[in-house]
């Protein structure tokens, strides 16, 4: 089933907090992976911007989307962790931003977002990325976004998509990825700490 929802949180770091926010980070991806977080979550980084952080949540459906509040605040121990944590980050970033998408069948020519067996994706704005699943936010801001499983082809993709595009190398160590994620490229997310 494709995504149907993407989620896209932004944050840029405060200069000279990196360590400090790696190392919250790697303790909020051990409590997901410790304490049964119920929805897999995916961390990246501009590859010419290493103070920003993308984070993505993909639904396969409105359900799917809907319960995760839920699921998570009956996690109590879950919660436990995370909010302090959460709280913490607070401290390490300058700006916050968080846009809700939907996918556009119509505009991405049958390409759906793979992100099994890929360890950077590239986001454009232009019309001529091809290949590409396109997500459109409430404002009508497009999110065309396109995976690849090597720098090299990245690379290639966005060369093919103009100046703007942005190359996003995936975090393992800050994800909490989908088990076929891991299935499909153990070495890659050796980093990313073990479920319990």
């Amino acid at each position: 089933m494709t995504v149907q929802f993407l989620l896209i949180v932004r944050e840029s770091l405060r200069p000279g907090s990196e360590s400090a926010y790696d190392e919250n980070e790697r303790l909020l991806a051990t409590a997901c992976a410790t304490l049964n977080c119920p929805h897999p979550y995916l961390a990246l980084t501009p590859i010419d911007r290493p103070r920003e952080v993308w984070w993505l949540n993909a639904y396969r459906s409105a359900e799917e989307r809907d319960s995760v509040g839920g699921a998570y605040a009956r996690n109590e121990p879950l919660m436990a962790a995370l909010v302090p944590l959460g709280k913490r980050k607070e401290e390490f970033r300058e700006t916050l931003s968080t846009t809700t998408t939907t996918y556009r069948p119509d505009l991405s020519a049958g390409t759906g977002l793979r992100i099994t067996g890929a360890r950077f994706l590239i986001v454009s704005s232009s019309k001529e990325t091809s290949s590409a699943a396109i997500f459109e936010s409430p404002d009508g801001e497009l999110f065309r976004i396109a995976s690849a499983p090597s720098r090299a082809v990245a690379d290639e993709i966005a060369a093919q998509s103009g100046s703007g595009a942005t190359i996003l190398a995936i975090q393992p160590q800050w994800t909490f990825p989908a088990e076929d994620w891991v299935h499909a490229d153990p070495d890659f997310w050796k980093s990313s700490p073990p479920r319990q």
